[in-house]
C-alpha cells in the first residue's frame, strides 16, 4: 500500500549539520505538530542530524553526490508523490527546487527560503554553483509562489541581487525555541570547563569558517584574559580548524581555550555559559543568540550583515559591537560579564521565536490549513 501523499515536502542537501538544517529539521517536526503529512527530502541522507528527525516525517532519500544530480531525481519525487507545497532551503537547492518543478508539470506550490545573504556568500563560496546563486536568483526565484528570508538584512540583499519584488519576499525568523530547549539548557554539560568553582566560560558556536570569525573570537579572547580570568569554548567543526588551532599556540592560550568539534548537546553547554559570543562577519540570522537568550545566558554580537542587530535590536539586548575587532568584541564581551542583561528580560525576547509561532507563520505563506491539507 502507498503511503499518503504528503501535504508538505521539505528539500534541502543533508543534515550534515549546520543552521539551515537544523531550522528545516525543526519545521517539518512542527508542521507535524500541526497534523500535517510530511516529507524530508534529502540529496543524500546522511549527517549528525539525521537520527533527530520526529518518526513522523517520511525521510526521502535520492541517493545523489551533488544538488544539481539530485535534479531528475526530484521530478521524478514530484510527479509520483504530488506533494500540496514544496519548501526549499539553501540556495543551490532553491535553484534545483524551481527547475524541478517547472519540469514535473505537477500543481505544486512552491516557497523557496534564504538564510544567508546571497551576495556575500557569493564571494566566500567553495563551488561554482554557489558563487553564481545571486545570479542565478535573479533568474528563478520569481518563479516560486514565496520566497522566505529569516531577517530584514537577507531580505535587503536579496532584493539588490535578485530585483524580486516586495510581496514575493516575507520575513519570517528561525523556529529556535523548541520544547526540547529548556530540558537541553538546564543539562549538565560534560566539560571539564563548567567544573565548579571554574572561571566563566565564554561560549562560540558554529561552523569553523571565516565568515564566522571565530580567528576573531580568539583574539579577542587574548585581549580579556589581560584583565579577567576566563575559559573559551568554540563548538563546531570546519575548514579553519587547523588555522585557528595555531592562533592558540601563537597567543600561548592553549590551557584556556579549547575547540571539541561537533557537539550533540550544545544547549547544555549553553545554559552553563556566562556569555554566548557571536563574532561573524555574515550572519543570515543568528540560532545561537535566541538559544542562549532561552536560557537567560548573556549574549554579544557582532553587527554584521544579518540577523543579530534585528534580534538584539541595536544592542538592545546584549552588546553589538563592530566586526573583525578583536578589542571591541573583548569590550562587549567584558560589559556583558560584567553587567548582563536580566535573564527574564532575554527569555521574554527569546520567546517571540517559538517553534509553533513561526511555523503558523510558514503555513500562511504556504497557504494550507491545519484541517483543511
Amino acid at each position: 500500500m502507498n503511503p499518503a501523499p504528503p501535504a508538505i515536502a521539505v528539500f534541502i542537501p543533508s543534515l550534515r549539520g549546520g543552521g539551515v538544517e537544523r531550522n528545516m529539521l525543526n519545521l517539518t517536526r512542527g508542521m507535524a505538530d500541526a497534523g500535517f503529512p510530511v516529507d524530508l527530502v534529502l540529496v543524500s541522507a546522511e549527517g549528525p542530524f539525521l537520527k533527530m528527525v520526529d518518526e513522523r516525517v517520511r525521510v526521502v532519500d535520492l541517493k545523489s553526490g551533488r544538488v544539481i544530480s539530485a535534479l531528475p531525481k526530484l521530478i521524478r519525487y514530484l510527479k509520483d508523490s504530488r506533494p500540496e507545497v514544496l519548501l526549499s532551503g539553501m540556495g543551490h537547492a532553491n535553484i534545483i527546487a524551481v527547475i524541478a518543478r517547472r519540469l514535473a508539470g505537477v500543481p505544486c506550490r512552491l516557497v523557496v527560503s534564504e538564510h544567508t545573504l546571497p551576495s556575500v556568500i557569493a564571494k566566500v563560496a567553495s563551488t561554482p554553483l554557489s558563487r553564481t546563486v545571486p545570479l542565478l536568483s535573479r533568474w528563478f526565484y520569481p518563479r516560486a509562489d514565496a520566497v522566505v528570508v529569516v531577517s530584514e538584512d537577507v531580505g535587503r540583499n536579496l532584493r539588490e541581487a535578485s530585483g524580486l519584488r516586495d510581496e514575493l519576499i516575507t520575513v519570517i525568523p528561525n523556529p529556535v525555541v523548541t520544547p526540547e530547549l529548556a530540558a537541553g539548557l538546564a543539562r549538565k554539560a560534560d566539560h571539564r570547563f563548567f567544573a565548579e568553582g571554574s572561571p566563566p566560560v565564554i561560549l562560540g558556536i558554529g561552523r569553523l569558517s571565516h565568515e564566522k570569525g571565530f580567528d576573531v573570537l580568539i583574539r579577542g579572547f587574548g585581549l580579556l584574559l589581560e584583565s579577567t580570568d576566563a575559559r573559551l569554548l568554540i563548538v563546531g567543526e570546519g575548514e579553519d580548524r587547523p588555522e585557528l588551532e595555531t592562533l592558540v599556540k601563537e597567543l600561548g592560550i592553549q590551557g584556556q581555550v579549547d575547540l571539541p568539534g561537533f557537539v550533540d548537546a550544545v544547549p547544555s553547554y549553553i545554559g552553563q555559559a556566562a556569555v554566548v559570543a557571536m563574532p561573524s562577519r555574515i550572519e543570515g540570522f543568528g540560532n545561537a543568540l535566541v538559544e542562549a537568550m532561552a536560557g537567560g545566558v548573556a549574549v554579544v554580537a557582532t553587527d554584521c550583515p544579518g540577523g543579530p542587530s534585528d534580534i538584539l535590536e541595536q544592542g538592545k539586548f546584549g552588546p553589538l559591537v563592530p566586526f573583525d575587532d578583536p578589542a571591541a568584541l573583548a569590550a562587549g564581551i567584558e560589559m556583558a560579564l560584567r553587567d548582563p542583561v536580566p535573564a527574564e528580560v532575554l527569555k521574554t525576547r527569546a520567546a517571540e521565536y517559538t517553534l509553533g509561532s513561526v511555523v503558523t507563520r510558514y503555513l500562511e505563506v504556504m497557504g494550507v490549513r491545519p484541517n483543511g491539507h
